[in-house]
């Protein structure tokens, strides 16, 4: 292939990447889009892999944390549009239902998702118990549960029609698409040069890095990400005919019992490239980090982790009681954590390498918004977006030092993850820790991280409540000190 000297360069043609090439090719055609077709054969293949190879996706603004609910808001007001410029449909308008206990404080997932909906101006419905089971007749939730069903703006998207329609309004608008797969990004003089295993090097101005959980696992960035790549898996149950019609009208369903073990989502009855129609649901603990290249191959190419998917099933079965399933089967996919709970959208220094990162469970509804605030930046050579970039500026080396202090007003969205609070949320910790009572989180010895409650917001009293968290675990460790 001839060498050419691009604008820019996107590496990593992903729900974010290929967002970010669309953005930025509506500005430059000389832009190209770097990245590998779905492999035909996954558990054969070697090569990487990309989590958008998937029909169904959770899309909705409901959201207990504003800035995720403000870049789903954004990006599915474009839904419409980026589906008739590419020709190619991606977007389900279902509806979405968020379900929990009914509220008792502020810090509540209930209260919050009310807190934001009512903020952005969300039209939504709330259903307390007897009204929830009579509206959506054939799921069953545990004594008690309230549920807030988004109509409009929501449903789920299909990942990988998303990424077809993002690559085609690019092409269209004069971006280069090379179906290859990037091993090494460096800067070389006054720009870039990326080098694919295919044996090709293309040279660019700029280039940004948007490679999702192998971002760390090849020369892409000087340095690896602070990030955290999770095993994740899924349980498709095959429904036929009748039952499909029988769950007609069924939204997406995220769904915080009490327990936070069976926390979990659902997506409705959906089409896949084989014929047959399936609900999905998918959760579990945060508890197998995939740390090599090695690692993410040998998950991608599995069917997940069997005891999961054991207790997957056994909530699908509890939430949809009447479900008769064709088949059951499970899949792999992975998620990827970062400090923040947000994802990276930053420059290095020197302004012509930029990173896209992190989707941290939340990223497929936000696809378009991302990747649009990453190509501005690019453009820019700086940060461009009304958001505070603070929260979405990138972190590099590990995870956890020994004396690592964490601001306790992100200490839910920062490295604790899922496997303590909810992910990118603010909420409990076991059960017991609140996240706005802490005053202090600092790390003592990895993977154990210090917490000290303010007594006068837990109780009135006056001595402080120290604990001590051991991480990594299916069942994390927490310790009262004093």
């Amino acid at each position: 292939m001839a060498e050419r000297q691009y604008d820019y360069i996107v590496v990593g043609k992903g729900l974010m990447g290929a967002a970010a090439a669309r953005h930025l090719s509506a500005h430059s055609p000389n832009t190209a889009l770097i990245g590998p077709d779905e492999p035909s054969d996954r558990p054969s293949h070697v090569g990487v892999f990309g989590s958008h190879y998937d029909e169904g996706r959770i899309t909705r603004i409901l959201d207990p944390d504003r800035i995720w609910a403000l870049l789903a808001q954004r990006s599915i007001a474009r839904y419409r549009d980026i589906e008739r410029r590419s020709g190619i449909p991606y977007y389900d308008e279902v509806g979405h239902l968020a379900v929990g206990p009914r509220p008792d404080g502020s810090e509540d997932y209930v209260a919050r998702l009310h807190a934001v909906a009512k903020e952005l101006g969300v039209v939504y419905e709330t259903y307390e118990a007897a009204a929830l089971r009579e509206r959506f007749p054939y799921l069953a939730f545990e004594a008690g549960a309230v549920g807030l069903y988004q109509p409009h703006n929501a449903g789920h998207v299909s990942p990988r029609a998303q990424v077809r329609a993002q690559t085609a309004v690019a092409a269209q608008q004069g971006a280069t698409i090379v179906r290859e797969t990037v091993h090494t990004v460096r800067q070389a003089g006054g720009g870039v040069e990326v080098s694919t295993e295919e044996g090709h090097t293309y040279h660019g101005a700029k280039v940004l890095v948007a490679a999702g959980g192998f971002s760390n696992t090849k020369q892409l960035l000087p340095r690896p990400l602070d990030m955290t790549v999770y095993a994740r898996t899924v349980v498709l149950a095959e429904l036929d005919q009748a039952q499909v019609e029988h769950l007609r009208g069924m939204p997406s369903v995220i769904y915080h019992p009490q327990t936070d073990a069976d926390r979990c989502y659902l997506l409705p009855p959906i089409r896949y490239p084989d014929g047959k129609s399936y609900v999905k649901i998918g959760g579990g603990p945060l508890d197998r980090a995939l740390r090599s290249l090695a690692d993410l191959v040998a998950w991608f190419r599995s069917p997940g982790d069997a005891q999961d998917a054991r207790h997957l099933t056994e909530l699908l079965r509890t939430i949809i009681p009447h479900l008769r399933p064709v088949s059951l089967h499970s899949e792999s996919c992975v998620t990827s954590y970062t400090r923040t709970g947000y994802p990276y959208v930053d420059l290095l220094p020197g302004g012509r390498i930029g990173v896209l990162t992190g989707g941290n469970g939340s990223a497929a509804k936000s696809a378009d918004e991302i990747g649009r605030m990453g190509a501005e930046m690019l453009r820019a050579g700086q940060w461009a977006c009304d958001l505070d970039a603070a929260h979405f500026r990138a972190h590099f080396g590990g995870m956890g030092h020994r004396g690592d202090v964490y601001d306790p007003a992100r200490l839910s969205q920062a490295f604790l993850t899922q496997q303590l609070v909810d992910p990118g949320r603010f909420g409990r910790l076991e059960g017991r820790i609140r996240v706005a009572r802490i005053v202090q989180a600092q790390v003592v010895a990895r993977p154990v991280v210090q917490i000290v409650e303010d007594p006068a917001k837990v109780d009135g009293g006056r001595t402080p409540k120290t604990y001590r968290v051991a991480l990594g675990l299916r069942s994390p460790r927490l310790t009262k000190m004093r």
